[in-house]
């Protein structure tokens, strides 16, 4: 094990834009894609039109396509891992009846098996899973139903009386296993949320208001905030939230005209919702709003972030979505400088697999640049010769390696012996 006669480690925290920067990306499709699920930021699927459902393992470099059915579409997809997983598919293949069939695979989509749902002609909207075994469908014509044996039987859930409690669902999702939320209704007509304690058996309705609810997000444990939309934007939007688990609800109108069809968030406090044309955000938990137009202008009907620094959407003609967080300009400060040299953090950090070192020197030195381990044994050599005086910039690639924290020594030799003041090393954190 190496022994480090001086160490200075400095923690540098990141300040991030609220809008951040959107990078377009064609999919090998064409079709409108209109879901997506991600369990992380590696393992991402998307679903639309013509019964395609795609999935990449590097962030839209590459893709597969696991399904195609033309005539029909996915309208919902839910993964409990990187394996097991589902999706609504419905459709007509004789030009009168809508078929509805639950797709379930085990194997991360490299098969999907099919099942009829019935009855016909209904649109079922939704799918979500608690565990491998109990589920929950919805959709429109009174249907809300549940399996407790993996799919096989579904049974009709019971509903209160309350008005507007039987509307169609359009999103299910839970925020742990005893409690979901549902979110759905009629344009026109009104739009509802329910809520279970009770994974999934029975639920109640806690709101309503005059447009329906596509979708929802959980920013925290006891958080869940829905935004309202009317298609004719006659009407403004609406941002409802629950601080204590749907017990209690709070409303407001807000500025904006269209329908948000996903819903997700950055941060506990950071949520983006999609708007058509423009994407829409709240950087306090969903206390106040602002829109930002997408690239090119191209609608969006999905989003999904992994984590603070990755985010994904979905939009019309197979358009996949890659969200780069603007870093402000605390950056641009160095954490650690001496005669020598001035050390910056490396960026960004955390990072999937490459970033960057950059290091200014005052005069032409030797400057040898090592990776370590959290053990602190040596993984890699960076750089190990002369460098002129100025900025040198070098770029660490860890694609070879596990998760986890690293450290990078630099030491800088203006003579024959390098002095205590002239080592440093810092932190930095790989994330896949």
């Amino acid at each position: 094990m190496i022994r480090i006669l001086l160490i200075i480690i400095t923690i540098n925290s990141f300040l991030f834009s609220q809008t951040g920067d959107w990078e377009i990306i064609q999919t090998p499709v064409a079709a409108n894609l209109k879901n997506i699920f991600a369990t992380d930021s590696l393992n991402i699927w998307v679903a639309g039109d013509s019964g395609y459902i795609l999935y990449t393992s590097d962030m839209g470099k590459n893709w597969s396509i696991q399904n195609f059915r033309p005539d029909f579409k996915i309208n919902d997809i839910f993964f409990l891992d990187v394996n097991n997983g589902w999706a609504i598919e419905n459709g007509t293949e004789d030009g009168i009846n809508v078929d509805n069939f639950i797709l379930n695979t085990t194997d991360g989509g490299l098969n999907w098996q099919s099942k009829r749902f019935r009855p016909d002609n209904v649109i079922l909207n939704t799918i979500c899973f608690v565990d491998s075994i109990r589920g929950i469908v919805g959709g429109d014509n009174n249907i809300f139903s549940i399996t407790t044996n993996g799919g096989v039987d579904w049974n009709e859930i019971p509903r209160d009386t309350a008005t507007f409690s039987h509307f169609p669902v359009h999103k299910v999702r839970f925020i742990n296993d005893s409690v979901g939320f549902a979110v759905g209704g009629i344009y026109d007509r009104g739009g509802v949320i329910w809520h279970c304690t009770d994974g999934g058996f029975k639920w109640m309705t806690d709101s309503a208001y005059a447009d329906p609810f596509f979708d929802m997000v959980f920013p925290d444990s006891q958080t869940v905030v829905a935004l309202a939309s009317d298609i004719e934007r006659s009407f403004p939007s609406a941002v409802f939230k629950s601080s204590d688990l749907g017990n209690s609800w709070l409303y407001e109108e807000i500025p904006f005209y269209g329908v948000s069809t996903g819903i997700d968030n950055r941060t506990t406090d950071e949520i983006w919702g999609t708007f058509g044309h423009e994407f829409i955000f709240s950087t306090d938990k969903g206390e106040s709003w602002q829109t930002t137009v997408t690239p090119d202008s191209i609608v969006v009907f999905d989003i999904v972030f992994t984590d603070s620094l990755h985010g994904f959407a979905v939009g019309d003609s197979g358009k996949f979505l890659i969200y780069s967080p603007t870093i402000s300009s605390v950056e641009s400060q160095a954490i650690f400088t001496n005669k020598s040299f001035s050390l910056y953090q490396n960026y960004p950090n955390p990072f999937n697999s490459i970033t960057n070192i950059r290091i200014d020197l005052v005069d032409e030195s030797f400057i040898n640049v090592a990776v370590y381990n959290s053990l602190g044994e040596k993984i890699r050599t960076l750089f190990s010769a002369v460098a002129k005086k100025g900025s040198l910039e070098l770029k660490f690639d860890a694609e070879d390696l596990a998760s986890g924290i690293y450290f990078y020594s630099v030491e800088v030799q203006t003579d024959e012996k390098v002095s205590l003041s002239n080592k440093t090393i810092n932190k930095m954190i790989l994330m896949k």
